[in-house]
């Protein structure tokens, strides 16, 4: 099960600069071999840690049975609310490939989408992919763009068309859920 837990937001500029964002949240729940393992990828900011609590708490998925929290990369609209969960793991580009035997006997793969920073990863589980800050917007697959903020264009582009080429189901690192049948023309 992958559920979209909070769908992000981000808020520009009249000269395009982000003035402020949260990142997605998304939880994942997976079993093999008689084992559940919970995960949830992006924390988001400070200001929607309540907002998370209640979810979560909505949901019946008690806090500190979370086993791993997955940051796409370390920008803090991503990560402010790791200490939520007390008992996770944190999963980072840093780190990830000491986990991917152990992830991908449930069905998930970590994957390296360089150029909004040099530490950026995307998760991918069953006909989903969350993006992170690869595809921060809808609108970055819909123009064909990297997004605004990067530390290298052209790795970005790649990573966009890398992900873009996989044909899933993307959560977005800001604008939610974008569904393949929405952008197969694009």
């Amino acid at each position: 099960m992958i559920k979209l837990i909070y769908t992000g937001d981000i808020t520009y500029s009249s000269s395009l600069k982000p003035l402020s964002a949260s990142s997605s949240v998304t939880y994942i729940e997976g079993m093999a071999n008689g084992k559940t393992i919970r995960i949830v990828i992006d924390t988001s900011t400070k200001d929607k840690k309540e907002f998370l609590i209640n979810k979560f708490n909505s949901l019946g998925v008690k806090l500190e049975n979370i086993d791993y929290v997955i940051n796409t990369h370390h920008h803090y609209d991503h990560i402010e609310n790791n200490e939520l969960f007390k008992n996770a793991r944190i999963i980072t580009y840093n780190n990830y490939k000491d986990f991917e035997e152990g992830l991908s006997k449930y069905g998930i793969k970590i994957m390296e989408v360089l150029g909004h920073t040099m530490d950026s990863i995307a998760i991918i589980y069953g006909d989903y992919i969350v993006s992170g800050d690869a595809i921060p917007v809808k609108n970055n697959i819909f123009k064909n763009l990297p997004p605004k903020v990067h530390e290298d264009k052209e790795l970005a582009t790649e990573s966009l068309n890398k992900i873009k080429n996989l044909r899933k189901n993307i959560i977005t690192g800001h604008d939610g859920l974008l569904n393949i049948e929405d952008y197969a023309d694009y």
